[in-house]
């Protein structure tokens, strides 16, 4: 009497699971590394914008709404949200700001344990360019 053998041995299946453990995990790291790359260089490029749009203008709570809502529109073009509680515009013309953004993940914004990592954030402090 002869048993019959497996279709897919236990161990074909460990290795094609761990394969794509190991798959998901580098497209996940590359996604939140390129958002790490990404968040300050689009954070400054809101700063700019909130600093060129009250250029040479008295720091009331008028011009810091206008600086606010220019970042606030410049980061919806690199799908950033800027936060009010940490946008502060000084009397010099120069603007802090702080972006956030969720990185594009596959799995780990998606497991509440890991989400915080999918999570980049950038503050940056920048005046007004002098060339536009």
């Amino acid at each position: 009497m002869r048993i019959p053998l497996p279709l897919v041995s236990l161990r074909a299946l460990v290795l094609v699971f761990a394969s794509a453990v190991l798959v998901l995990g580098a497209v996940d790291g590359g996604s939140v590394f390129l958002s790490r790359m990404a968040v300050p260089d689009e954070a400054r490029q809101a700063g700019y914008a909130a600093a060129a749009a009250v250029e040479n203008e008295e720091a009331t709570p008028q011009t810091v709404r206008v600086a606010f809502m220019a970042a606030r529109e410049d980061a919806r073009a690199g799908n950033i949200s800027i936060s009010t509680k940490s946008f502060t515009l000084y009397p010099d013309g120069r603007v802090t700001l702080t972006a956030r953004r969720t990185a594009p993940t596959l799995l780990l914004h998606r497991i509440s344990a890991l989400s915080h990592l999918a999570e980049v954030r950038a503050t940056v402090t920048v005046t007004a360019v002098p060339f536009s």
